[in-house]
């Protein structure tokens, strides 16, 4: 124990243990005390009891025969000999008219007494001819246990005092020395010096488990250890801070509540025009690089909103305001204030600002630029405009042109399978068939090319349309030109919408017809429309079982000519292209998803 240590210290704990084992301890000293005093107390209580019934068993018939006789010697014998019992304190023979014997002095208190009458037999007969009374003390009891008392009480002190001596000097071995050591190491403790352990002087036995000091001995070296591990990762913390404050190109600079500067980057220093952070340090950054607005007009510090960031924590975003330099230029700036708190309590703001200089001269030209655009694109989108009306006639008059000419062929083919049948071979029948094939597809192909223009051209007029009847009309379309195909038809009711009901009834046209036809394979086939949630928003749906598609080519559908099953399903790859335009012409969207073999949904939306 060093002397530093012995002055201070205190065995506060050792003293309450002694205090706790003392009272514990005497606590059970005066319980077993009382219990050994009360069953002695029983013990004497009851061996008086046993002599008063020894004087009825022995001594009251032979005492009656010398009463009865008068025998005054014999009856002093038997007196005296009971008063030769422990306790026994008075004694007296009498009958009715005297006393004959007695012994010793009444006691008023502290007595157990009893009285015995003294019977005769006499012809037959039980006579009463006296009565013997018999009073014990119980002061002597008393005097005993009294003196057992402060036997068991002596010794117990005696006993507990060096009890109490010897728990405090092993207390002080196993347990209080080797606190004040792990005391003295937590007080020298140094994170700067790291290595030096906490170990303690003790004798151990080999391969002896550890008990509770080395638990906590390991646990302070542990603690040194990721104290140690802490503070370093702090300090790489701290030097990667100051590394990135030093090196961002950002200017960032720190105030108090007062506006008075607490750190500033290189960056800050190098647009502010100072040497180091000892020019601004403790400085009002208001009154240094913000006292005047971009007009020249002053800039209160109360009005400004780098105050409100530093009092109110209030983070602003400012991006046309003057900065103002040492050598009294300026500068536009764009800043950002962020309040800084510490222990939930406003300590002042950080404020981050960049030179936008070459952006206002950027911004400058840009406008410029785009004021020069801006006509440009008029310009451009009129003579836009111009062509695509110019292609809209051109590809409807060749569309129209061309349908002469292939009504031509077509007729002229058929002219020549039912007129000269017989002088054709059959491999040039099948070539006419082929040749009218042909003409006939080419011409749905210029029907749906001229449906697609179409659309595009048709002036919109929206209105309130009942999307269940627009695609009741078009299944039952469907059924006048199929009659012999059975499709369960499932149609929800009153579905509204705005949009152009003519428009719209070519959505149907296509969507349910493409339904239709890929469900011809299916034995069971069936159709669905209806109205479903997709992201929030209302989507219309046209569902059915038929032959699907893999959704990696899911991209393709809506492109004019894309078809996914070759030549298997008719078609001309037109339809979902002017679905699209019709949807989007809406403000809405269409997409598609499937499963092959297992069916295909297409849904669409629409602006309210």
């Amino acid at each position: 124990m060093t002397k530093g240590r012995s002055d201070t210290y205190k065995p506060g704990i050792a003293r309450r243990l002694i205090i706790y084992v003392v009272l514990f301890s005497s606590f059970i000293t005066v319980l077993a005390t009382a219990l050994q005093l009360y069953w002695d107390y029983k013990n004497d209580i009851g061996f008086i009891k046993n002599q008063l019934q020894q004087i009825e068993d022995v001594n009251l018939k032979s005492i009656s025969e010398s009463l009865w006789t008068s025998d005054i010697k014999e009856l002093r014998t038997h007196i005296e000999g009971i008063s030769q019992l422990r306790d026994i304190q008075y004694l007296e023979i009498r009958d009715n008219e005297k006393t004959w014997v007695s012994k010793g002095e009444p006691l008023s208190g502290n007595t157990l007494s009893r009285q015995y009458p003294l019977l005769h037999s006499h012809r037959g007969q039980e006579l009463e001819i006296g009565i013997l009374t018999v009073s014990a003390s119980l002061d002597g009891v008393y005097q005993r246990l009294l003196d057992k008392f402060w036997v068991i009480l002596a010794s117990n002190a005696v006993k507990t005092f060096l009890v109490a001596s010897f728990i405090l000097f092993i207390f002080y071995q196993l347990i209080t020395r080797h606190l004040l050591t792990i005391a003295d190491f937590a007080r020298d403790l140094n994170i700067n010096q790291p290595g030096k352990l906490l170990t303690l002087s003790r004798t151990r036995k080999q391969n002896e488990n550890a008990d509770e000091l080395d638990m906590v001995v390991n646990a302070i070296n542990q603690m040194q250890r990721n104290m140690e591990e802490a503070f370093g990762a702090l300090k790489k913390s701290e030097d990667q801070v100051r590394l990135l404050m030093d090196s961002t190109a950002e200017a960032i600079y720190g105030i108090d509540t007062d506006g008075r500067c607490t750190f500033a980057n290189p960056a800050c220093l190098h647009l502010l025009g100072y040497d180091n952070y000892a020019d601004l340090a403790g400085k009002n950054m208001h009154e240094l690089i913000h006292h005047t607005y971009p007009d020249g007009s002053a800039s209160p510090a109360e009005s400004g909103h780098i105050y409100k960031a530093a009092h109110s924590g209030q983070c602003t975003h400012i991006d046309d305001e003057v900065l103002w330099r040492r050598d009294g230029s300026s500068f536009p700036a764009e800043y950002w204030s962020h309040p800084i708190r510490k222990d939930n309590e406003l300590i002042g703001a950080v404020v981050t600002f960049i030179d936008i200089s070459e952006r206002r001269h950027a911004e400058d030209e840009l406008k410029n630029y785009r004021d020069h655009l801006e006509e440009l694109v008029a310009e451009r989108t009129s003579e836009l405009t111009r062509i695509n009306r110019e292609l809209e006639t051109f590809s409807y008059s060749v569309s129209h042109d061309l349908r002469a000419p292939l009504r031509a062929i077509d007729g002229f083919s058929q002219a020549l399978q039912e007129d000269y049948a017989g002088q054709i071979d059959d491999t040039g029948i099948n070539y006419l068939q082929r040749i009218r094939t042909g003409s006939q597809r080419m011409g749905n192909l210029i029907d749906d090319l001229l449906s697609l223009s179409r659309v595009s051209r048709i002036e919109m007029s929206r209105a309130d349309v009942n999307l269940s009847l627009l695609a009741e009309k078009s299944v039952h379309k469907l059924q006048e030109m199929y009659p012999q195909r059975k499709v369960k038809i499932k149609i929800s009711d009153n579905i509204q919408a705005q949009g152009d009901a003519r428009l719209l009834e070519i959505v149907f046209d296509n969507l349910l017809g493409n339904a239709w036809k890929y469900t011809h394979k299916k034995q069971s086939a069936s159709i669905e429309f209806g109205l479903s949630e997709k992201d929030g928003k209302t989507a219309y749906f046209v569902k059915d079982n038929g032959a699907g598609f893999d959704m990696q080519y899911a991209t393709k559908l809506f492109g004019a000519f894309q078809r996914l099953h070759g030549n298997e399903f008719e078609g001309t790859g037109i339809g979902l292209a002017t679905v699209s335009r019709i949807i989007h012409r809406h403000g809405g969207a269409v997409w598609a998803e499937a499963i092959p073999d297992e069916g295909a949904v297409f849904y669409f939306t629409l602006t309210k």
